[in-house]
């Protein structure tokens, strides 16, 4: 029965040994030229200024948030494309009822505003 993990154990091997030298080896290969614009501190394109606490538009998490909502969910209509013909028409009725919530969603948050920057 362990004979049966070998392979797996052997990718997971060579998993771990790729990520190390891909981290490890342009350490010391690479060009070593610092200068004040590299080293500054930089978070999300951009400098950072002020105190840490300060106050953020939520415009840019409800945007965040709906995309990843709406994206994820897209995402459920591949395995429904590959087994579409195995489904018949309990699949297209069930991607129906999914396809309509997805868009009473999509609706509801349009009319809210919540897609509209200020």
């Amino acid at each position: 029965m362990p004979a049966d993990y070998l392979p797996i154990l052997i990718f997971v091997f060579w998993a771990v040994f790729i990520a190390c030298f891909s981290i490890i080896v342009p350490h010391y290969i690479g060009p070593y030229r610092p200068n004040k614009a590299k080293s500054e501190v930089v978070e999300s394109g951009k400098l950072n200024y002020g105190d840490a606490r300060r106050k953020v538009p939520i415009h840019y998490y409800k945007t965040a948030m709906l995309f990843i909502l709406f994206d994820i969910e897209v995402l459920f209509f591949y395995p429904w494309a590959v087994l579409f013909w195995d489904l018949k028409w309990y699949g297209l009725l069930a991607m129906s009822v999914f396809t309509l919530l997805l868009v009473i969603g999509f609706v509801y948050e349009w009319e809210k505003g919540a897609m509209e920057w200020e």
